[in-house]
């Protein structure tokens, strides 16, 4: 029964506390200023991470104890998570260098492969794929690690990148714990993920009604870095113990493709990719005079596809994969033409 009645209250309780850091952090200077790359025109207060990711944290645990599935390895995920949010909110208030930030993220991402050395193992001893490769277990060990943590990273980053749009990374957010939920009740995914996918779902709506255009506050660093982490999370320890990434990986397709192909053209253009910049896809399309809601309502659009295709992909992979590129390729190129108007 608690897990019914506590997403509902949480999803009050988030808007009730929103409403009330709102005119705190206009008090307290925690604003975000337009600049020449901001996709906004009026100061906004930042920094609703601060209530979001804790809320998210100290909930789960609280359902997971309730539900008798509490474990180490989840308090020390959401303990790492806690460390990032601290940084991240320091970041919001000094502008920490791009490096320290990078620094940060890899310690806490490579503990957090260290807890999970033992599902990647079993992972790499039960896969059939290893036992074609003809190297040690302990390279194979390294590589797959190196990886997991690169990619991990990559999620991380994508989503603090992405989040310079009103209500996007909601919207973003509030897709993948559906799809998450849904997997779960479909029983491709243990109850734990559900869990943590209904709590997730109840504090992102709450975000929504403050963060939908016109946003009267935004997440900030201090909750696109750590929300960005418990994504990687969800999606890897999915991928390691339970042999399940595609329908993750096409639920967040249009974060991925958007982030990946604009950080490849200012590789290309032989960019300071560390730079602040405001040459994304949605960018470009604001900037050309659309609204933050018309942008956004075909990108929710665009998800309601995906969630199909990520739900169908346990049944048809590599077709609902192949949609799933095509379909968010066909809005970047909408977005990339309207952008230059």
């Amino acid at each position: 029964m608690a897990i019914f009645i506590i997403p509902i209250c949480l999803f009050f309780l988030c808007i009730f506390l929103l409403k009330i850091s709102i005119s705190f952090f206009n008090k307290k200077l925690l604003i975000d200023k337009p600049s020449q790359r901001s996709n906004h025109s009026k100061p906004t207060p930042k920094g609703a991470g601060i209530i979001l990711i804790p809320l998210i944290i100290f909930s789960t645990l609280f359902v997971f104890f309730l539900e008798g599935t509490i474990s180490n390895d989840w308090l020390n995920f959401f303990l790492i998570c806690l460390i990032l949010t601290l940084v991240s909110f320091f970041d919001d208030i000094y502008n920490l260098t791009s490096k320290l930030r990078l620094l940060v993220q890899f310690f806490c991402v490579l503990l957090s492969i260290f807890f999970l050395g033992e599902e990647i193992r079993t992972f790499i001893s039960n896969s059939e794929f290893f036992e074609h490769i003809d190297i040690s277990f302990n390279a194979t060990f390294f590589v797959m690690s190196f990886f997991l943590i690169f990619f991990w990273m990559w999620i991380i980053n994508l989503f603090n990148f992405m989040d310079g749009m009103d209500g996007i990374t909601s919207i973003q957010v509030c897709s993948l714990a559906i799809a998450t939920n849904l997997l779960a009740l479909l029983g491709y995914l243990d109850s734990e993920f559900q869990y943590l996918s209904i709590i997730i779902l109840s504090i992102f709506l709450g975000f929504y009604t403050y963060n939908k255009p016109p946003a009267r506050i935004f997440l900030g660093d201090v909750g696109s870095i750590p929300i960005g982490y418990i994504v990687g999370l969800i999606i890897i320890k999915s991928f390691i113990v339970l042999n399940l990434i595609i329908p993750f990986i096409i639920i967040i397709m249009y974060h991925l493709l958007d982030s990946s192909l604009t950080l490849a053209m200012r590789i290309f253009n032989n960019e300071n990719i560390f730079q602040a910049h405001s040459k994304h896809f949605y960018q470009k399309i604001l900037r050309s005079g659309r609204s933050h809601s018309e942008v956004l309502n075909k990108i929710i659009m665009l998800n309601f596809l995906l969630l199909l295709l990520s739900v169908l992909s346990t049944k048809l992979p590599f077709l609902s994969l192949f949609l799933s590129i095509t379909s968010t390729l066909s809005l970047l190129i909408y977005f990339e033409k309207k952008g230059r108007i």
